[in-house]
């Protein structure tokens, strides 16, 4: 590393260094109790919630990774050289190894040598083959190289992440430092609306906002679509200029250290379908019967319990696209959220509502097949925070389709 730039930081860190010490320290004991001598850390959340490092661009033959044993007390970092200035500006980075910029093939040697070198590539030894990072096949290649000097290799993609399930208490500061970033920014997205503004400039309104305040880019890209584009789920904002009597559909997540929160309102320009009203009027209550609902404890899945049964009592669920949701943490794009969900994947157990855990939940509707004019589809989304005993919304802001402009 470069230890001049390094002495130059005068930049407060997203958290002191005893929080990312006890991180790798959860990994070490996660990873013996899985019977796993090391693990290479490729994923890039991972590697920001171990040691703060971020960048802009994670290709698939970068391979800046990690490799942290079990039984040691440290850990070693490869990257390539010409990230030495970018490696020097995050202090939890102690041990470097640099390759030079070139053929892939030379990296891999490169981080297998090393890690043999040091005496760390015994027994079984796991890698993170399911990550936005490097291409699979460079990890399985580094990982051949061990299982040819007597290692075994096991998946373990969901090892950390599993570790980040569960906010610390300096991690729930900053996702409500971020919720009171998402709430600011919806709230001027929806006193800015007006008709004759194109979807981009309402765009330029809400990510200038998240930045004054002091966030950084979403790590999903907005959503916004107004009239025949409201409802086109993960449709990013275009040109198309809002109309009176349009029913506007905004969904954006406000990022802070990239810990993201979620947050989804849609909006009445002018005089729009009653129908469209009516469906939020009932909608409205889901979010508190659900807090009401959920103690410390519960299962996950018990949320879409409470949920479906509502949608069903208040003739919601035949225009459901999702009511549902995903855990929420860091995020880096191109995906956003975490495995777990209350409506459990059949690979994915649920997990229980231990405090800290961090989620949103989604109300989207279509009614394209009825034809309602305004809109094909809008909703809502909130983000969630269990606590010691119950859940919380930590983004509280009006559910109802309130009228603007």
């Amino acid at each position: 590393m470069d230890q001049n730039t390094r002495n130059q930081i005068d930049w407060q860190q997203p958290f002191p260094h005893e929080e990312y010490y006890a991180r790798q320290n959860r990994v070490r004991v996660a990873l013996k109790a899985h019977g796993y001598t090391g693990i290479l850390i490729s994923s890039p959340p991972d590697l920001n919630y171990l040691f703060g490092y971020d960048q802009i661009w994670f290709s698939h033959d970068s391979l800046g990774v990690c490799f942290l044993p079990a039984d040691e007390d440290e850990f070693v970092f490869f990257d390539n050289d010409g990230h030495e200035m970018l490696v020097s500006i995050y202090p939890e980075i102690a041990n470097i190894v640099y390759f030079r910029r070139g053929k892939v093939a030379d990296h891999i040697k490169v981080i297998a040598s090393e890690v043999l070198r040091r005496g760390w590539a015994q027994g079984a030894i796991a890698l993170q083959s399911r990550c936005y990072g490097p291409h699979p096949d460079h990890l399985r290649a580094i990982g051949r190289v061990w299982q040819d000097a007597g290692g075994e290799i096991a998946d373990g993609s969901d090892l950390i992440e599993d570790i980040r399930l569960i906010k610390s208490g300096r991690e729930i500061k900053v996702v409500r430092e971020a919720a009171e970033i998402a709430v600011a920014a919806m709230s001027l997205a929806r006193d800015s609306i007006s008709v004759g503004m194109r979807e981009t400039d309402l765009e330029a309104v809400i990510v200038g906002e998240m930045m004054r305040r002091g966030g950084g880019y979403p790590g999903i890209r907005t959503m916004i679509g107004g009239g025949p584009r409201a409802g086109v789920h993960h449709e990013p904002p275009s040109h198309r200029k809002f109309r009176n009597g349009d029913v506007i559909h905004i969904d954006f997540c406000a990022s802070l250290h990239r810990y993201h929160v979620n947050i989804c309102r849609s909006f009445a320009l002018g005089e729009v379908d009653v129908r469209w009203i009516d469906l939020f009027e009932r909608n409205e209550p889901m979010m508190e019967v659900i807090v009401a609902e959920i103690k410390a404890g519960d299962s996950m899945v018990k949320i879409q319990e409470v949920a479906d049964a509502f949608a069903r009592e208040h003739d919601l669920a035949r225009y459901e696209w999702l009511i549902g949701g995903y855990t929420l943490g860091i995020a880096m794009p191109p995906d956003w959220v975490g495995r777990h969900r209350p409506r459990p994947r059949e690979d994915i157990p649920p997990p229980d509502l231990e405090p800290g855990l961090v989620m949103n939940f989604e109300n989207q509707y279509d009614v394209f097949a009825e034809n309602w004019s305004s809109a094909p589809g809008a909703g809502l989304i909130d983000t969630l925070l269990m606590g010691e005993a119950s859940l919380e919304i930590i983004t509280p802001l009006s559910r109802k389709l309130v009228q603007v402009g």
